[in-house]
């Protein structure tokens, strides 16, 4: 066999810029917003084309994330996320504002991993509050409203690959269906509105058997779609946390921030939806 000259291997290394290497994660945060053209049909927007403007933000196992852009003739978006809630929970804000013939979107998304401490199995809620202001100009199925699932699950890795790039981070967060890495199904919640509302509020759980040593994923979407002139405002917030965080050890905590009357609705109950949950494309 044919061998390079011992010093060929390390020429082509300085040669040539180093392959990043995947982030393995256990907690992140994302954001996507994106621009489209509607589509009319029936109605002014019944379907949309593809992504004309996007903007990502948030690099593999970042804590927080934010993206926000205004695009001429489309409208403007911004959202954020972070792991800022009590003992690293997801709060997340998200608004929208779309013009005529155009459909305007934010995509933020947070995950999440703990790990149960205690000596017993136990029974603990995990759920949100969220508040929003949505002003609809017409019926817009999908592509018009606000959409926000937690789902919790369970993984038989101890981390998932997230990429390089914040693209990558999206798509792993957002899109990907975990299955690589042992995904099962715990329990999920959504809530969705797609009407006119301008003190919109909601309350969304699910309900979770710890086992001692168990280690239990999060998953926490919202979507702010606007089409056609409507306006939908999330920036409110969605903030979610734990009934009890007893002996419950983070993945991932950011700074905290101020947050109005965050679990406040959670205490009144988890009204959970009966919609089947389903993500709207970005």
């Amino acid at each position: 066999m044919r061998r390079l000259p011992v010093l060929a291997p390390l020429a082509l290394i300085l040669a040539a810029p180093l392959a990043a290497q995947a982030v393995e994660i256990t907690a992140g945060t994302s954001e996507y917003v994106t621009f489209r053209d509607c589509i009319p049909g029936a109605g002014a927007c019944d379907t949309v084309s593809h992504i004309v403007s996007g903007r990502y933000g948030g690099s593999p196992g970042a804590v927080s994330s934010s993206a926000g852009e205004s695009f001429a003739g489309y409208g403007s978006a911004a959202g954020s996320v972070s792991l800022s809630g009590v003992i690293g929970a997801p709060v997340l804000h998200a608004s929208a504002t779309s013009l005529a013939g155009k459909r305007v979107n934010t995509n933020s998304v947070a995950l999440q991993s703990y790990t149960y401490t205690g000596t017993t199995t136990t029974t603990r809620t995990f759920g949100g509050t969220l508040t929003y202001d949505l002003l609809a100009t017409g019926y817009y199925p999908d592509n018009t409203g606000i959409y926000a699932t937690i789902d919790a699950f369970s993984l038989t890795a101890a981390a998932i690959d997230a990429g390089t790039t914040a693209e990558d981070n999206f798509n792993a967060l957002f899109n990907d269906d975990l299955s690589a890495w042992g995904y099962a199904d715990i329990a999920a919640s959504t809530w969705a509105d797609n009407a006119t509302n301008p003190a919109g509020a909601a309350t969304l759980g699910v309900t979770v058997t710890l086992t001692p040593g168990e280690t239990i994923w999060l998953r926490v979407l919202l979507q702010t779609p606007a089409a056609n002139g409507s306006t939908v405002d999330a920036s409110h917030t969605l903030v979610t946390g734990w009934s009890d965080v007893t002996d419950l050890t983070p993945a991932a905590v950011s700074t905290p921030v101020a947050e109005p009357a965050s679990l406040a609705l959670f205490g009144l109950g988890l009204a959970a939806t009966a919609l089947a949950r389903r993500r709207r494309g970005a």
